[in-house]
């Protein structure tokens, strides 16, 4: 098995090739490299670990950049976990080292560059506006935090629901009676979960496919008793 130690060469050879002195085991800092007033700090796992992000964090009180050195992966797969991970390098501001010990040589995953937050979050305004339009879309809390792999109440499906809880009530609705309750009128005849028929111009009822009762039932009645209790008070 390899040894956190068998990266070292590969490593005082990458940083002295570029002008750096290396040296080892400084003050707990697995490898410092000095180029005039620049201090490097590396630190050396055999694998991305919390502790390894932990003990880089912690270099970053007395160095000025940090890298993370770990053996370079036989594959290489830049998948979504790999992908959350040098996000979550790159805020830390903390470089990533693969290290090939067989050939002797280091790769650069991932520079310790200062990251700009601000432009990051503008980067990503178009999803958090996503994320607050289907918080406030949501009457109701429906989801357990921390499902997987089981149907979501969203708010598309919560008005779909609504709607289904409204014709229960009058029988038939129309595109207006939805906008009225501020869902989109294109609900019904876009019928994304099939529960609805059109039955007359501008006219939908239930087509007898409707939501699972053991999943949706108590929230239907929950919406249905809201609108009888709306129409009686008209």
């Amino acid at each position: 098995m390899m040894k956190e130690t068998d990266m070292y060469e590969a490593l005082k050879k990458h940083f002295e090739d570029m002008g750096f002195k290396v040296r080892s085991e400084v003050r707990d800092i697995d490898v410092v490299a000095l180029k005039d007033d620049l201090l490097v700090g590396i630190e050396m796992k055999r694998g991305l670990t919390i502790e390894l992000l932990v003990q880089a964090a912690l270099r970053q009180k007395t160095c000025d950049l940090v890298y993370l050195a770990v053996p370079r992966p036989r594959r290489i797969v830049k998948d979504k976990s790999m992908n959350n991970m040098l996000y979550l390098l790159k805020r830390m501001e903390l470089g990533l080292l693969y290290v090939d010990v067989e050939k002797n040589t280091v790769t650069e995953v991932c520079p310790p560059a200062f990251y700009d937050l601000d432009k990051g979050r503008r980067a990503k305004m178009k999803e958090k506006l996503r994320i607050l339009k289907e918080v406030s879309r949501r009457s109701v809390d429906g989801n357990k935090g921390g499902s997987r792999g089981k149907k979501l109440l969203t708010a598309y499906r919560e008005d779909s629901l609504r709607a289904v809880a409204l014709i229960k009530v009058r029988g038939v609705i129309s595109p207006k009676e939805l906008k009225a309750l501020g869902i989109k009128e294109t609900l019904l005849s876009k019928n994304y979960y099939n529960w609805f028929v059109k039955v007359d111009h501008g006219k939908y009822a239930l087509n007898g496919v409707e939501p699972s009762h053991e999943e949706y039932g108590m929230l239907v009645e929950q919406f249905r008793n809201e609108y009888i209790s709306e129409d009686i008070l008209k």
